[in-house]
């Protein structure tokens, strides 16, 4: 996914980065970026190379904020870093550019789906008979008509995020992060995992062992 970069590029990479940074920022903008990880290809449509550089800013107590911003081919976007690591952030950005293309917004119900059942369901899939407890719903999205939901519940005496309705199917144990939050680096982890799965062989492109 990623690759080594030469210096010259780092450094065009960098000066979009800065560039962005004091378009968005202005006067809070950083002087200087830290670690680079530059991604090759992208599952996202007229998307491709993106780099990712971290920074940090003051906080209002005056301590360092680490941050992430994505430049490249791809629509420049800065994001909280919170306990993310490059593949992470990675994965945050493609599914908040998902979110942004698809224009997705918030569901207002979960219709005829049945929350508490869909999660066990869900669940049962991977672990029978598990106990599911404090089940309830965390945040909604209406994608093109399609209801994702995340839930939050008690697995035995973890806390999880489950992934259900039409979203693809999932579970996430970080449950420190905003629900929102869950959802995107979800999202992004989906694409890839879409991207880099094997695509079946055309006919044409078979050969016959002798």
């Amino acid at each position: 996914m990623d690759t080594p970069v030469n210096t010259n590029r780092i450094d065009k990479y960098a000066s979009a980065a800065l560039a962005y940074l004091r378009s968005v920022m202005r006067d809070r903008a950083p002087e200087q970026l830290g670690e680079c990880r530059i991604f090759e290809t992208s599952p996202l449509d007229g998307e491709g190379p993106t780099a990712l550089f971290e920074f940090t800013i003051p906080s209002a107590s005056a301590e360092q904020q680490r941050h992430f911003v994505a430049v490249g081919q791809t629509e420049p976007n800065y994001y909280p870093a919170l306990d993310l690591s490059f593949d992470d952030a990675f994965a945050l950005h493609l599914g908040t550019r998902f979110m942004l293309v698809m224009q997705v917004g918030v569901a207002t119900s979960a219709g005829e789906l049945d929350v508490a059942r869909a999660v066990q369901s869900l669940i049962d899939s991977v672990r029978p008979n598990e106990p599911v407890s404090d089940v309830e719903l965390a945040a909604s999205f209406d994608v093109d008509g399609q209801f994702h939901g995340v839930a939050r519940c008690r697995i035995r005496n973890q806390s999880v995020y489950v992934f259900i309705g039409q979203a693809p199917a999932g579970f996430s144990t970080s449950i420190h992060h905003p629900a929102q939050v869950a959802y995107r680096i979800h999202l992004g982890r989906a694409l890839i995992a879409e991207m880099e799965r094997p695509k079946p062989r055309s006919p044409d492109d078979m050969e016959f062992e002798s």
